[in-house]
């Protein structure tokens, strides 16, 4: 049993398989967020699939701007080419609607904030 444990170590460490606590600190980095592999602070939460990160009320990330009306959104549908619009939710970060295009009815998406369009 000692040699196996030994036997292990060893290889572990010949193959550069033990990591410095720099090289394990940070799992990944996305938008200038960086995650880790465990809680830094109290303010840390978990984000699953990525690791810990810093919460920050006002970061970078969130822009104060207001939402665009639903009205707003129903005309830049309506600007896109889509006919016959309606409404089918307006609450959150993406209203729905349901519009006709091409002979089809399709189901319409906009962000709230970017009044970006795309079809379901």
């Amino acid at each position: 049993m000692k040699k196996t444990i030994i036997g292990l170590l060893a290889a572990t460490a010949l193959l550069g398989g033990l990591a410095t606590a720099a090289e394990a600190k940070v799992i990944i980095q996305l938008g200038g967020v960086p995650y880790y592999d465990y809680q830094m602070g109290p303010d840390y939460r978990y984000y699953e699939g990525r690791g810990w990160y810093q919460y920050q009320p006002n970061d970078q990330f969130r822009r104060h701007r207001a939402n665009i009306s639903c009205g707003e959104a129903k005309s830049i549908v309506r600007e896109n080419g889509f006919r016959n619009v309606r409404t089918r939710e307006c609450d959150g970060r993406t209203y729905t609607f349901s519009a006709w295009r091409h002979g089809r009815n399709v189901l319409v998406f906009v962000n709230s904030r970017t009044g970006a369009v795309w079809r379901g």
